[in-house]
């Protein structure tokens, strides 16, 4: 019970409405046990995201906007003090750094972004991993591996539209979401990354 009045007392924090239902909320009190608790406090998470057609639309050429909700979720998270990150393919070529390829990025969707207000590319910090060799694009394992690393001792999520992309998260010990499905929310609840346990 004390998680779900830490929950309750964030989202009123913070504006939100983290829509639990009575099944959901017994779900989670049924499953945090003390030492659960203990062992993952809330917020010890990073929600990583893929970029294309999960946080930005990028179906009409030349002209990039952000997918429904997409926004709206970010801030969730970033109001709630939740770190978020991008695991996002890119040509290797764009930079021979991490940093540089993160800049490159940048200036990509920059270069196309068509919404009134700037890309919030400050939300990420430097949570931007793209891949060092073909080899590492994803569906491949690396980035995961890497961006479990870059979260730990905290858990790490994943977003993404493309179910391969969630198996491989998964396989490299995230916890995925495909995004965009039908009867379900667009994105992960936000009470599922606070919960302390994976639920």
């Amino acid at each position: 019970m004390k998680l779900i009045a830490r929950l309750a007392a964030a989202g009123a924090a913070a504006g939100l409405l983290f829509g639990l239902s009575t099944t959901a909320t017994a779900q989670v009190t049924a499953v945090v046990a003390p030492e659960a608790a203990a062992q993952h406090p809330a917020r010890c998470s990073v929600v990583w995201f893929d970029l294309g057609n999960t946080l930005v639309d990028t179906k009409v050429a030349g002209k990039m906007t952000w997918m429904p909700d997409a926004l709206r979720h970010l801030r969730q998270l970033r109001s709630v003090g939740v770190p978020i990150g991008l695991i996002t393919n890119v040509p290797p070529e764009w930079g021979a750094t991490d940093a540089e390829r993160a800049a490159a990025t940048k200036a990509y969707v920059d270069g196309q972004w068509a919404e009134a207000d700037p890309f919030p590319w400050a939300l990420f910090g430097d949570r931007i991993l793209t891949p060092r060799t073909k080899a590492e694009s994803k569906p491949a394992l690396p980035l995961f591996e890497r961006g479990k690393a870059n979260a730990s001792p905290c858990r790490s999520f994943y977003e993404g539209e493309t179910p391969a992309e969630i198996t491989a998260a998964e396989q490299a010990g995230l916890t995925g979401y495909l995004t965009g499905q039908p009867n379900q929310p667009a994105f992960i609840p936000l009470w599922r990354v606070l919960c302390p346990v994976k639920v």
